[in-house]
């Protein structure tokens, strides 16, 4: 889905996570990189955008669940030249050097879970044990990306510290992560239960409507445009 004349929608598989792919003459970003066995999805989705993988200068994730770098060793093996970048409080996560903290907090009540949950978990800490990321790039609140229009870092922290948003300066599409969801029409606070810090999660949601926009891109919710409010 095109939303405007150098972003692409890639909208992955039957979860439907929205990731975002952005380019100028020079460069080629994909923001986030969906769960775990959808590289081939993702692959395909840029393919039918008119670029190749192979040609990514940038990835850029949002925050360290698996569901938004389920995809990157692979990626970054499909594109060794692309730079990774995450929030500064993120990179350690992402690099396997700390547990990611919703999986910590779970690991500390696993004998206490149901069965389901400790299948959950599991899995996902045989995911981020197998994990071969390098960051590239630490970025920091109010970083800008002299790229594709300019690319705005926003750190959101709530539903995770290091969680960031992406403004598209040209475009003044907000890509949100899991900071905002879309129901109905509106833009609504993330989901509690996936929110690592509920009321901070609030406030970062605020700030994120402090900013002049014309859509926002929700990566479980697809996009809203704005335009008309």
């Amino acid at each position: 889905m095109k939303l405007s004349n150098n972003i692409e929608l890639l909208e992955i598989g039957n979860s439907r996570v929205n990731l975002v792919l952005t380019w100028d003459e020079k460069n080629l970003v994909l923001i986030d990189t969906g769960f775990p066995g959808q590289t081939d999805d993702i692959v395909k989705a840029v393919k039918n955008a008119g670029f190749s993988v192979e040609a990514l200068t940038h990835i850029i994730i949002t925050h360290q669940d698996w569901d938004h770098i389920g995809c990157l060793t692979n990626l970054q093996r499909l594109a060794p030249s692309a730079k990774i970048i995450a929030h500064e409080e993120e990179a350690a996560y992402i690099d396997g050097r700390k547990t990611p903290i919703k999986l910590a907090a779970k690991l500390e009540q696993y004998d206490s879970l149901p069965q389901d949950q400790r299948e959950r978990c599991d899995q996902q800490k045989e995911f981020y044990g197998s994990q071969s990321i390098s960051i590239t790039e630490t970025v920091s609140d109010g970083s800008i990306l002299p790229i594709c229009g300019g690319i705005e870092v926003v750190h959101t922290p709530g539903h995770t510290p290091g969680h960031i948003m992406l403004y598209l300066q040209e475009s003044c599409i907000m890509v949100c992560g899991d900071g905002a969801n879309i129901a109905n029409g509106q833009i609504t606070e993330p989901n509690p239960v996936h929110t690592y810090d509920m009321p901070l999660a609030l406030l970062s949601l605020e700030k994120m409507k402090s900013y002049d926009m014309s859509g926002i891109v929700a990566y479980h919710g697809g996009y809203i445009s704005l335009k008309n409010e």
